[in-house]
């Protein structure tokens, strides 16, 4: 049993730690070295190998304790080893399997080339409103007991930011940044093989691996196919870009002047590419954003001046930037790309460039900066930054600008800037009817529009898929209404789905718009009318979250499942329910129209292999352990389970007192209940511990005649008294050969019989 206790004590821990990435809270990070000169030997294995660890003896992360934590600095820059506080990269997994709040990974940063202290955390939380971006909030940092100072906690773009973004995470995928293990290139090579700006030079991949990093397994071959059409067919470029996604980033550089980036040095970025091949950018390292960094791929360094008037078409004619030069040479994409400019500014100016929440982080984070030491910048320079510009060096050497002072620089520049200070489409009276959709029905969605050439609905059923492009009409003939009356209309047929994401764009020669004016990232949604099932009437029955040989999928896969069992004694329909395993994202896999017979049984495979024959999802599950839940359409709660970290080929099973780990699976079928929380225990003998793994004890508490056998599941004796013994006993067998599952504990007392149910983990 002590296994099984300071097993569940960890988990509980787990449940209840403090969210790592809260933004109004102050995580803790306590780091233990075996050793003082600990600086040294980060600073000596960088230099030796910039992936290399150092193992901590322990980390106690908000209280809760890690063994065996593999820490290295990271960092171009930001990193000097003359310097006391270097940014880190901190694995919790680097020898054990071990994870906070889902986590396995914390990316630290040091404050480096922000004296606001809140470049980082501010400038995620407004990308995060536009498209994917990490999560990031503060950190104090101590090493054997010392306190480093405060530190910007960021979000690893990792498996679970892939899987809660694009609902998969074994596509290729891409880090946009000069790679810190530089290689001859082949003498083939073109010249000028230097920059990470998606320009498209060979086919050759050998001669880009010094400006990118591959983080997937594969993906050379799409990356470079996806380059080329950027290059040299951008008309086609859609079918292998998420144009709208790429467009929203570049725009908020921009307003920015995030110059440290694709639209300055022409890096700090990440792609991916999702399930139906269209790769999507993420944002990456804004510790300079608001202008910290001068330099915009232009020449020399730009004045606080000029990063203020910064062009919002920077770039428009450069070839060595072609996600702009290409993508605006395209004019429905300049226009979008003006959209989005214009929603960042408005929204820029209504809330006085984020006032408010400046202020908040200021003072979560005012003592904390107070008691960094080691800090780069005064307490000073904290305190103005936010509202003002602040020079370091003689001469004015370097300038940061005010965070708010630049943003309202840039609001009444780009206002009045010729690109944007024109008539823009206005689109309102937005409508759909029915107002409630019928399966296998059309739906028409109308809206006025205004000063438009053009004007389109852009429609998908689900979250994973493209938007889909169909025209509006003013004509009279699409239930718009009389022509020309400025009622744009026009019609989808839902078929049978049970979801419909759209929002509407229009142009004319100058700029679009969009609604809601943060599309694609935000859209409108229209359900189909179901029937919410009742909390319990489905159950998660059963799971399996490491499954290496137990049982293969349709196509001869070996998946993690997911048992359901129909608990009611009517047929359940399905359609309308949904898998997750993030509770801030309860919608994230739909199941098709299928059901369940009463009190049965379905499998559902969770593997990402949503192509494959049978039920698939988006979302993989963790063999450490995780949540997994059922939802109604409207996000109510159907069942949901929280399960431990379990071994290959064993699963989490529900039995009517409890759930327990067990390495006898029951798939698709009434569970194995086995009683595993407590010792067997009769008159006159006690079996312990139950379950076993190295030994287990059989203690005989009678002065009669007895013998025992154990016998395994196919009937075969692998422990035998041989003889009739009598007395007061205890035995104790080594079982580390036996392989896991259930076991017969046959006992004879007396003329008695028993027969005890035990298993072998």
């Amino acid at each position: 049993m002590k296994y099984l206790t300071t097993f569940l004590i960890l988990f509980s821990l787990k449940l209840n730690s403090q969210s790592l990435y809260a933004p109004n809270q102050i995580q803790e990070l306590k780091i233990y070295f075996p050793y003082s000169n600990w600086d040294q030997k980060l600073d000596s294995l960088r230099a030796a190998d910039s992936d290399a660890r150092l193992l901590a003896t322990k980390v106690i992360l908000n209280g809760i304790s890690f063994d065996s934590v593999g820490i290295r600095y990271k960092g171009n820059s930001s990193y000097n080893p003359t310097r006391a506080k270097n940014p880190f990269n901190i694995k919790l997994d680097y020898i054990l399997d071990q994870k906070y709040d889902g986590y396995n990974t914390l990316k630290l940063s040091s404050g480096f080339m922000d004296p606001s202290f809140l470049r980082e955390v501010l400038g995620y939380q407004i990308t995060r409103q536009y498209l994917p971006a990490p999560k990031a909030n503060f950190i104090n940092v101590y090493v054997n007991d010392v306190l480093l100072g405060l530190y910007t906690n960021v979000e690893d773009v990792d498996n679970v930011f892939l899987s809660n973004h694009f609902y998969s995470t074994s596509g290729s995928f891409f880090q946009c940044d000069r790679a810190d293990k530089q290689v001859q290139l082949p003498g083939t090579c073109p010249p000028g093989m230097t920059g990470s700006a998606l320009k498209y030079v060979t086919s050759d991949s050998a001669c880009y691996a010094n400006s990118y990093e591959k983080e997937s397994d594969f993906g050379w071959k799409e990356f470079i196919s996806m380059m080329q059409v950027l290059g040299q067919n951008v008309t086609n470029i859609e079918t292998s870009l998420d144009v709208d996604r790429a467009l929203w980033m570049l725009a908020l550089n921009n307003f920015y002047v995030n110059l440290d980036s694709y639209s300055g040095s022409g890096h700090n970025y990440l792609v991916y590419q999702n399930n139906i091949g269209r790769f999507n950018t993420i944002p990456w390292d804004f510790n300079e954003f608001y202008g910290a960094f001068t330099n915009a791929g232009t020449g020399s360094s730009l004045t606080v001046m000029q990063m203020q008037q910064l062009d919002p078409l920077l770039h428009l004619n450069n070839a060595e930037r072609p996600l702009i030069s290409k993508l605006f040479s395209i004019p429905k994409f300049k226009k979008r790309y003006l959209a989005h400019l214009y929603t960042i500014l408005e929204e820029a100016k209504t809330s006085n460039g984020y006032e408010s929440d400046g202020l908040a982080f200021q003072n979560l984070i005012a003592s904390s900066v107070a008691n960094d030491k080691n800090k780069f910048f005064t307490e000073a320079a904290f305190r103005s930054n936010l509202y003002s510009d602040y020079s370091v060096g003689t001469g004015m050497a370097k300038t940061y600008p005010g965070l708010i002072s630049l943003t309202n620089a840039r609001v009444n520049f780009l206002n009045s800037h010729v690109a944007l200070n024109v008539i823009k489409p206005v689109i309102s009276e937005i409508s759909n009817s029915p107002s409630v959709l019928i399966l296998n029905s059309p739906v028409t969605i109308s809206a006025r529009i205004q000063n438009r050439t053009a004007a389109s609905l852009f429609y998908r059923f689900d979250k994973t898929e493209k938007f889909i492009e169909l025209p509006m009409y003013d004509d009279g003939l699409h239930l718009d209404g009389a022509a020309g009356d400025g009622m744009y209309a026009t019609t989808v047929d839902i078929g049978n789905h049970l979801n419909l994401q759209y929002y509407l764009y229009a142009e004319n020669e100058y700029i679009a718009s969009v609604s809601p004016v943060r599309a694609e990232y935000e859209f409108y949604n229209l359900n189909v009318s179901v029937t919410n099932i009742s909390a319990g009437a489905l159950r998660i029955n059963e799971l399996m979250a490491s499954n290496t040989d137990f049982i293969a999928d349709e196509s001869g896969n070996y998946e993690d499942w997911i048992e359901l069992y129909n608990t009611t004694d009517s047929e359940i329909k399905c359609l309308g329910l949904f898998l997750s395993d993030n509770v801030d994202n309860k919608l994230k896999w739909a199941f098709p129209d299928t059901s369940i017979p009463a009190k049965s049984y379905l499998i559902v495979w969770a593997d990402e292999d949503g192509k494959d024959p049978g039920l698939h999802t988006n979302f993989k599950l963790s063999k450490s352990g995780e949540q997994v839940y059922i939802y109604n359409s409207d996000s109510s709660l159907v069942d949901s389970i929280s399960f431990p970290e379990i071994p290959d080929n064993q699963s989490y099973a529900f039995c009517p007192t409890n759930w327990i780990t067990t390495s006898l699976p029951s798939f698709n079928k009434e569970n194995t209940c086995v009683v595993l929380n407590k010792d067997l225990k009769n008159k006159g003998y006690r079996i312990y511990p139950n379950p076993f793994v190295e030994s287990i004890i059989l203690k005989i508490e009678d002065d009669k005649v007895f013998s025992f056998q154990l016998i395994n599941s196919v009937g075969q004796q692998v422990i035998n008294s041989n003889n009739s013994l009598q007395g007061q006993s205890e035995f104790e067998f080594s079982t580390n050969s036996l392989p896991s599952g259930l076991y017969s504990f046959h006992i004879r007392i007396g003329n008695q019989w028993f027969t005890e149910k035990i298993i072998k983990l």
